[in-house]
């Protein structure tokens, strides 16, 4: 499997709601959800960290046939045990990359950010995607420059 399979943000989303799983959308397809539009090459997710929830992501990431590109666990099977071990995974599958994140600089703890997420109904799914205040404050502490332009993008007042 090549690690740049282009990106089909509906299949990874639909495999991760024919699965249950609890997440807010985080990453790229966030900043496009609320309003500026670019390019991104995987979905990024925070899940919820109970231990059933972390089984039914670790059934939802085989069946996507998802194989981790952290260093030194290529070869490691997806379980509900393995996910908390890193603060971020980053998965490769046939329908693009998936990082999974369970701590996020300038980010609050995960009941906190669900609270505030913004719904998001596509077809029969509803994603949770993480709120524009929590996505601009963990923009500004990852503090990468293509966070920084997603902030400035995102709260640009001036008209288009």
């Amino acid at each position: 499997m090549e690690a740049e399979a282009p990106l089909d943000a509906e299949a990874l989303l639909r495999t991760l709601a024919e699965h249950h799983v609890e997440y807010l959308l985080i990453g790229g397809l966030a900043v496009q959800t609320h309003g500026h539009v670019r390019s991104t090459n995987d979905a990024g997710i925070i899940p919820s960290p109970s231990p059933f929830n972390l089984e039914r992501l670790a059934a939802a990431l085989r069946q996507l046939r998802a194989k981790p590109l952290n260093p030194g666990h290529d070869e490691a099977e997806i379980t509900a045990d393995l996910l908390p071990r890193a603060t971020l995974w980053q998965f490769a599958t046939p329908n693009g990359e998936i990082d999974v994140a369970h701590e996020v600089p300038g980010g609050a703890p995960y009941a906190e950010m669900m609270q505030r997420a913004l719904r998001v109904r596509i077809d029969d799914m509803e994603i949770a995607v993480v709120s524009l205040d929590d996505l601009i404050r963990m923009k500004l502490a990852r503090g990468r420059p293509l966070d920084l332009a997603d902030v400035a993008a995102l709260t640009d007042d001036s008209p288009s």
